[in-house]
């Protein structure tokens, strides 16, 4: 089954991005790309959190693959350097400017939520949420920022 890949396009490219948030104000720049002859999309990351009070800065690396299972459903696989996996599923918005990928409720786990939105042509919205554990949907906003296209 050929993945419709179009709508996804806004997110190709090299990106910077400033966060506002626990823990920390942060810069990142990240990337998407297709790979596997456009199998799939994937997003490399590299935040560095500055200092706080409570806390010294870090960095912090991820690598998200967004595919399609064989049912058609879009996924997502989430990996960083602090030990997480997440999985998600990923839908798209009517008018495609909006990317969201949440997490499957885990009985004892936080549950997590990624929003992309676009806003310009080299402008979009970054979200990521985060429940309670064992609050499913109780989302509420851990990082939000606005990333710029860079390349």
């Amino acid at each position: 089954m050929a993945t419709n890949w179009q709508p996804y396009e806004f997110l190709l490219g090299e990106w910077e991005g400033g966060h506002a948030g626990d823990p920390g104000a942060g810069h990142g720049i990240f990337s998407f790309s297709f790979d596997l002859d456009r199998n799939i999309l994937v997003r490399k990351n590299h935040t560095v959190f500055s200092d706080t009070p409570e806390r010294r800065g870090y960095a912090h690396d991820d690598l998200l693959i967004i595919y399609t299972e064989n049912t058609g459903e879009m996924c997502g696989i989430y990996f960083d350097n602090e030990e997480h996996v997440i999985h998600y599923q990923v839908s798209l918005s009517a008018d495609e400017k909006t990317i969201t990928l949440v997490s499957k409720p885990e009985p004892a786990a936080p549950q997590f939520r990624f929003t992309y939105i676009k806003t310009a042509n080299d402008i979009m919205m970054n979200r990521f949420e985060m429940t309670p554990p064992g609050k499913p949907g109780a989302f509420f906003t851990y990082l939000e920022g606005t990333s710029r296209r860079i390349s």
